[in-house]
């Protein structure tokens, strides 16, 4: 049974939650979406509603969700009566982390529905349902988080930016790799400086000297030069495995630069 707290107008409190994680952002599961069922929902029970608590680009294997954090929170003060989920995946990637959020807030005397499913957790047999709809969402997690690896490293197998770490003189535009030029031309002067037998110290006292700033407009120090020219992705190569293979970005020195650079 749902529990219920005086107000002025006698009705059930009822807040809602809602997510959308970074790995799963379609239009079926979108946070419009998800809040029109809520509301509708709510509509139908002819409860008041409290509040939606939004989350945006936020994995449900994450513990810590500001949103969440937020209900929890406003749970212990008795703010509402009834959390309402749009689905039990909404709550949490994994059986354990469901359960442990239900029972906090069922700790702090709040009722738990989730709308798709049709489950109203009061009852022992809401409470089974629950187990086996948040074990096939669990499952379903692990497949989703299966195919993205199978399709990054499919992309990276083929030279292509997988979201990764980029080095200065690059940036991700789109999901594209594009080269900064004005970076580039500080990149190639490195690598000429290099190849002339300039040393990592005098070319970090130069560049700093001439107020050239580094990706994070900090200052240049010798091992910052010596990743930089120690790095086969400036020639259009991207790293694959072990080894390295033809990127799809643009190279930003030659290969003959390259070697120049790194001779012994």
């Amino acid at each position: 049974m749902i529990g219920q707290r005086e107000t002025p107008n006698g009705r059930i409190r009822a807040a809602g939650y809602i997510r959308v994680s970074q790995e799963r952002n379609v239009d079926r599961h979108g946070l419009d979406a998800q809040e029109i069922d809520v509301h509708r929902y709510i509509e139908y029970m002819q409860w008041e509603l409290s509040e939606v608590y939004r989350e945006e680009g936020v994995s449900g294997y994450k513990r810590e969700r500001p949103a969440l954090d937020r209900m929890l929170a406003d749970a212990k003060t008795r703010r509402f009566d009834v959390a309402v989920f749009p689905s039990i995946d909404r709550i949490a990637r994994s059986v354990k982390d469901t359960i442990a959020i239900e029972e906090k807030l069922r700790e702090c005397g709040i009722s738990v529905v989730f709308v798709r499913e049709g489950i109203d957790t009061a009852t022992p047999v809401g409470e089974f349902f629950r187990n086996v709809m948040s074990s096939i969402a669990e499952f379903e997690g692990h497949l989703i988080h299966e195919r993205m690896l199978k399709g990054l490293r499919a992309k990276a197998s083929q030279g292509g930016y997988t979201g990764t770490w980029l080095p200065y003189g690059y940036r991700a535009v789109d999901g594209e790799v594009v080269v900064a030029k004005k970076e580039a031309t500080i990149v190639r002067r490195i690598f000429r400086w290099r190849a002339s037998g300039k040393s990592l110290r005098w070319m970090a006292q130069k560049l700093n000297e001439d107020g050239v700033p580094t990706l994070h407009n900090k200052k240049w120090y010798p091992s910052t030069i010596w990743d930089l020219y120690r790095n086969r992705f400036y020639t259009g190569k991207s790293k694959f495995n072990d080894g390295w293979i033809e990127g799809q970005h643009e190279a930003i020195v030659p290969e003959e630069l390259f070697r120049d650079s790194n001779a012994e």
